[in-house]
């Protein structure tokens, strides 16, 4: 809240139970038609929340006609910066850099780039890297891999991001124009819920294919482990004075 008070001067609206109530939102924007949720790890764990809860809050402001943003409380202590960059651009508030200035090169892959400016962060490394370049500054990159879920697609777009605190303006566009004209092959993506509308997707060309079911993280403290570290067949290795194999992922994880 403090943060938003910082850089926001429009009107703001805390704990609202008029727009899905009974239900609270923590922030309210009304003249951007944009909420913010702040979900704290443990009372918004599956001990206290059902799997549909946060996606089902995310449907009934999207049926009002506002945006819901979720912020989760480890992202907010370990990725600080990112969220408020983030949240700075869907404000409209970041710097502006217009891609037309910038030219394309083909890059190694830009772990420490995404690290520092991804939410999800670099992820395995991929094939294809796309840098968008003012001058000889790297400012934004995509990326681009075999796909995880899909046999039905040649590639995955995996990462797209900028620098913090700017926003290029056709920067997305025109790295995936490059792709599509160099690389000729069909592309799957995801966007994630709790950030996206998916609209830049629908800007970029891809075609809606579905909802999927929510992700999720197992959590011990402040340690957190995605579920594709949590695979079963990795546990043994993860656990190895503790694995039962007649167990499944969640009973051992838990």
């Amino acid at each position: 809240m403090d943060y938003i008070k910082s850089i926001y001067t429009g009107w703001i609206e805390t704990n609202d139970r008029n727009i899905i109530s009974p239900k609270e939102l923590d922030i309210v924007l009304p003249d951007l038609g944009i909420a913010i949720e702040f979900n704290g790890t443990y009372y918004h764990s599956e001990q206290f929340k059902d799997r549909y809860y946060h996606l089902d809050k995310t449907k009934d402001v999207e049926s009002f006609g506002y945006r819901l943003i979720h912020v989760n409380e480890d992202e907010w202590n370990d990725k600080q910066d990112i969220v408020k960059s983030r949240l700075k651009s869907i404000l409209g508030l970041s710097d502006k850099v217009y891609a037309r200035k910038c030219n394309i090169r083909e890059i190694g892959f830009p772990k420490e780039f995404l690290e520092e400016n991804h939410i999800q962060g670099a992820g395995s490394p991929s094939s294809i890297n796309l840098g968008l370049f003012l001058q000889d500054e790297l400012i934004a990159v995509m990326t681009f891999s075999t796909p995880k879920f899909s046999k039905d697609y040649d590639y995955e777009l995996v990462r797209y991001c900028s620098l913090l605190d700017i926003t290029v303006v056709g920067g997305a566009s025109k790295l995936l124009k490059y792709f599509v004209n160099n690389y000729k092959r069909s592309i799957v993506s995801y966007s994630d819920k709790r950030w996206s509308t998916g609209n830049l997707y629908k800007k970029l060309g891809f075609e809606y294919s579905h909802t999927s079911d929510p992700n999720y993280k197992y959590f011990k403290g402040t340690t957190s482990l995605s579920r594709y570290q949590c695979q079963k067949h990795k546990l043994k290795d993860r656990f190895p004075d503790s694995f039962d194999p007649s167990l499944t992922e969640k009973e051992i994880m838990l």
